[in-house]
C-alpha cells in the first residue's frame, strides 16, 4: 500500500507542471466553452454566426500581427535565448498597424481592440510557458477567462453582439504589465532576429496558414451558404475546441521540453488514447444531448457526430508538430499547414456545395488526416536517414 501511495506521488511530482498547466487550462476552456455554449442559446443561429465572422476577421489580423511569436518564444525562451524584447517590439508596433487598418475598413473599434489585445496576451502567455512558469500562467488564463465572460455578457446587454468582442478585447488589457517588464528585462537587439530569422519566418508562414485554416472557413461559409448555417458550424468548431483541451495541453507542455531535449513519448502515447475516447464520445452521445441543450441547433446533430473524428488526426499531428519544432524543424510543419488549408479550403468550396453543413464538417476531418499522412511519412523518412546514418 505504501508502495502504491509513493508511486503516485512520484508521478504527481514528476507531472508537477504538466498537472497544474492541464487543470488550468481544463478550468478556463470549460469556461470559455459554457460562456461560448451560452452565447448560443442567447444568440441563435444568425447572431452566433456573424460573432464568428467578425472573430475570424479578428484573427486574420492577429496572426499578421504575430509574426511567429508564439513558437519563437516558446523554443528560445526554452533555451535561455534573450529574444523577448525584440519579438514583443515588432508584434506590437505590427499589432497597432492591423488595428488601424480594420477600423478603416469595418469602422469597428471592438475589432481593432481584439486584434492588439490578443496580441498582448499571446506573447505573455507564450512567454510564460517557455520559462515553464505553470503556475502563473494558470492564473493569468484563468483570470483572463473569467474576465472576458463576465465584461463580454455585461456589454451585450448595454450595447449589443458587439458588445460581446468588446468585452472580450478589453480583458486582454490588465496583462500587459508583463509586457513592460520584459522589455525591463531585456534590451532590443534585433540580431536575436536576424540570427534565427528562418525559423522565425517559417514559424510565422505556419502560423498564418494554421490560423488562416480556422478563420478560412467561417470567412468562406459566410457569404457561400449565410449567418445562420455558419453559426451551426460554429457551434461544431466549439465542440472540437472542447474535445481538444486534453490534447491541446499536452502540446503546449511537450513542445518546451521537446526543445530542452526531453520527449514525452508515454505522454503522446496517453494523449492519443484519450484523443480516440473523445471521438468515440462525441459520435454515440450527440444525437441525445444536442437537442436538449440547444433546441435551435438541431440541424447540427449530425455535423457534431463528424466533427468529433477530427480529434484524432489532430492529436496525432499535435505530437508530430511538437516533434519538429523542439529540434527546429519549421520548414516541415510549415509545408504540413499548407497541405492542412489546401486540402480544408478546397474540401469546404466542393462539399459545401453538395452537402451543405455536413459537406464542411467533413473539411474538418479530411484536412487534418491529410496533414497526418504528410507528418508520418516525413518523420519515417527522417528516422531512416538517421538509422542508415
Amino acid at each position: 500500500m505504501t508502495n502504491s501511495v509513493d508511486k503516485i506521488k512520484n508521478i504527481f511530482t514528476k507531472f508537477k507542471g504538466l498537472t497544474t498547466f492541464g487543470l488550468a487550462t481544463i478550468i478556463s476552456n470549460i469556461i470559455f466553452g459554457l460562456f461560448w455554449l451560452y452565447l448560443a442559446r442567447l444568440l441563435g443561429t444568425v447572431h452566433y454566426g456573424e460573432i464568428s465572422y467578425f472573430i475570424a476577421i479578428s484573427g486574420i489580423g492577429i496572426i499578421i500581427s504575430f509574426f511567429g511569436a508564439g513558437n519563437t518564444l516558446l523554443v528560445y525562451t526554452a533555451k535561455d535565448v534573450k529574444i523577448q524584447a525584440p519579438t514583443y517590439f515588432i508584434s506590437l508596433v505590427a499589432s497597432t498597424i492591423i488595428a488601424i487598418i480594420l477600423f478603416f475598413i469595418f469602422n469597428n473599434i471592438s475589432v481593432s481592440l481584439y486584434v492588439i489585445g490578443n496580441v498582448i496576451f499571446g506573447l505573455v502567455t507564450a512567454e510564460l510557458l517557455g520559462r515553464k512558469a505553470y503556475k502563473k500562467y494558470s492564473i493569468y488564463l484563468i483570470t483572463e477567462k473569467i474576465l472576458a465572460a463576465g465584461l463580454a455578457i455585461f456589454l451585450y446587454h448595454i450595447i449589443g453582439p458587439n458588445g460581446i468582442i468588446l468585452g472580450i478585447a478589453l480583458s486582454f488589457f490588465p496583462y500587459s504589465i508583463t509586457i513592460y517588464r520584459g522589455f525591463q528585462g531585456s534590451r532590443i537587439d534585433f540580431s536575436l532576429i536576424k540570427s534565427r530569422l528562418g525559423f522565425i519566418i517559417n514559424s510565422y508562414i505556419m502560423d498564418i496558414t494554421r490560423t488562416f485554416s480556422t478563420t478560412a472557413d467561417k470567412l468562406i461559409i459566410a457569404p457561400m451558404l449565410g449567418f445562420a448555417l455558419l453559426g451551426n458550424y460554429q457551434l461544431g468548431a466549439q465542440f472540437i475546441s472542447l474535445l481538444g483541451i486534453i490534447p491541446g495541453i499536452a502540446f503546449n507542455y511537450m513542445l518546451p521540453h521537446d526543445a530542452s531535449g526531453n520527449p514525452n513519448k508515454k505522454l503522446k502515447k496517453i494523449t492519443m488514447i484519450i484523443a480516440s475516447i473523445l471521438a468515440l464520445l462525441g459520435v454515440t452521445l450527440s444525437p441525445s444531448i444536442l437537442p436538449i441543450l440547444f433546441p435551435k441547433f438541431v440541424e447540427a446533430v449530425e455535423m457534431f457526430q463528424i466533427v468529433s473524428l477530427s480529434i484524432i488526426p489532430a492529436t496525432i499531428n499535435l505530437t508530430y508538430i511538437s516533434k519538429f519544432l523542439g529540434n527546429e524543424k519549421s520548414r516541415i510543419v510549415l509545408i504540413g499547414s499548407i497541405i492542412y488549408i489546401a486540402v480544408q479550403i478546397s474540401t469546404i468550396i466542393i462539399l459545401g456545395k453538395i452537402w451543405s453543413l455536413n459537406g464542411v464538417a467533413m473539411s474538418l476531418v479530411i484536412a487534418p488526416a491529410s496533414e497526418t499522412i504528410y507528418l508520418i511519412s516525413v518523420d519515417h523518412i527522417t528516422q531512416k536517414k538517421l538509422t542508415k546514418n
